[in-house]
């Protein structure tokens, strides 16, 4: 089961699946890693077609630069309905990739002395409002681009496109709470990147879309690579899937993109692997692009990878500013849309970059080839070892419910803590259905078994943590997939 699908399991919604934490769940990074050592040998185009028919992915598509080669294979279908080939410049979503890109746009802001990280947004821009005022006067640029503004801002319901400017998106966060104090945790955040994104607009007085295209694609030289979702006709492009619940056949999705105000954080961006690549290449040169174009500072580009906080649930641990960090020395961001799954890794040490772009919202097949590059590089353990290792420490103990049991929201979900069997379960429903898979019912409790220090198992491939105990020693927040959910009884 990979993350998408115990997502969708528990009623969660997956809307711009964020950053993938390594080897949440079996399947995408997890129980393939042992297997991932043994798929070095053999050709790349190969390896790659075995891997789709294995778990029914109609298409993907990879690129690896190392050793200062560029290699790329492509298999499958750009969609079940077409059944049109899916080649190495076939664009693809990369989902919430496209963070890594708007915290790019504003550090090149960074650069040319027009804005401060450490400066609060309002002194940019005054109209900026959350529902918390006094939580907008404190929200940093910063905040937006490490996950620490605690606006409780995951998705939005699709209002139609005459309703999904980016400056509607805005309107919408006005109204939004926070899940903690601003700087107090870290909780993944597609509202940040929108707040972001508008700010380019507002200091350029270029349209987001336009600032993505004339300031990073076009001068470094990415020409299989768009944001505005009409320009996806100008190439041969893919379109995602899911698997049907009742016979596990693909069945294409019923809508290419995700509402088009959250575009900054990663609702319609599409390119080729190499494309990506190229972009993950220019960060790993130190803002400079293959083709010699200076996008970045040298101090700029540096600063997005090092540690500004970490995620105190399980899943996703530290972030730089747009990238999220591996030890040792590696960057990396997935993503997730209507039926896709993105993922690239960058390692400056050994530039190394792998780009896996996948029309399914489903399946493992980045790890085969992502894993033994990695750990050959960067002496990294199997992806998802780690997170196995814990699973595996979960035990069947009684669990006291008393600081557990309650009810924890944010925008999109609603999960429960319920007493079951000798300790506590789990249901979690989507508020409203972001996906086609979205569960808006709630399905039966799946347990909790405890691992120690507030984490537990969740079912056999995924987790839950629990922080921040009031004076009674119930919990505060529930942490899961890299996000907060904030206890409302």
């Amino acid at each position: 089961m990979n993350r998408r699908e115990l997502l969708k399991t528990l009623g969660a919604a997956g809307a711009l699946a964020a950053v993938r934490e390594p080897g949440t769940t079996a399947g995408r990074l997890g129980t393939r890693a042992a297997a991932g050592s043994a798929a070095t040998a053999g050709d790349l185009q190969t390896r790659l077609k075995d891997a789709i028919a294995r778990d029914k992915v109609p298409g993907a598509s990879v690129a690896i630069f190392r050793g200062g080669t560029l290699e790329t294979a492509a298999a499958g279908i750009t969609n079940i309905a077409s059944g049109v080939e899916l080649t190495t410049d076939t664009i693809m979503h990369i989902g919430s990739i496209t963070k890594v890109f708007t915290t790019t746009l504003v550090m090149q802001l960074v650069d040319e002395g027009r804005v401060r990280l450490d400066t609060p947004v309002r002194t940019y821009l005054p109209d900026f409002r959350v529902a918390d005022m006094e939580a907008a006067e404190r929200i940093t640029v910063k905040m937006l681009l490490n996950h620490t503004s605690g606006i409780d801002g995951k998705l939005t319901r699709e209002a139609g496109h005459d309703q999904e400017r980016i400056v509607d998106g805005m309107a919408r966060i006005a109204t939004m709470g926070q899940l903690h104090p601003p700087g107090a945790e870290v909780s993944y955040c597609n509202a940040g990147m929108v707040v972001a994104g508008y700010l380019v607009q507002h200091l350029t007085g270029k349209s987001w879309y336009d600032a993505v295209k004339e300031r990073i694609f076009r001068p470094v030289g990415m020409d299989h690579a768009i944001v505005v979702p009409e320009d996806a006709l100008l190439y041969r492009s893919s379109v995602g899937h899911h698997l049907n619940a009742t016979d596990g056949k693909p069945v294409r999705t019923s809508f290419a993109f995700l509402p088009l105000s959250y575009a900054p954080a990663g609702a319609t961006a599409m390119m080729s692997a190499t494309d990506l690549v190229t972009f993950a290449r220019t960060h790993m040169k130190d803002g400079v692009a293959p083709n010699g174009h200076r996008l970045l500072s040298e101090s700029s580009a540096r600063l997005m990878r090092v540690k500004t906080a970490s995620f105190r649930g399980p899943g996703i641990e530290d972030f730089g500013l747009g990238w999220a960090l591996l030890e040792p020395g590696v960057v990396w961001h997935s993503g997730g849309g209507p039926g896709i799954g993105s993922v690239v890794y960058a390692h400056p040490a050994s530039q190394t970059a792998v780009a896996v772009l996948t029309n399914a919202g489903y399946g493992g097949i980045e790890n085969p080839i992502v894993s033994p590059i990695l750990e050959a590089v960067a002496g990294m353990k199997p992806l998802g070892s780690d997170w196995a290792a814990l699973l595996k420490k979960a035990t069947d103990a009684p669990v006291d419910p008393g600081p557990y049991v309650g009810q924890y929201e944010n925008i999109t979900t609603v999960a429960r803590v319920v007493p079951h069997r000798n300790g506590i379960g789990y249901v979690s429903r989507s508020k409203f259905a972001s996906y086609d898979t979205s569960v808006t019912k709630e399905p039966p409790p799946v347990p909790l078994r405890p691992i120690g220090a507030g984490l537990f198992a969740l079912g056999s491939s995924g987790q839950v943590g629990f922080i921040n105990p009031d004076a009674s020693g119930k919990m505060g927040h529930l942490g899961i997939g890299g996000r907060l959910l904030k206890r409302v009884s």
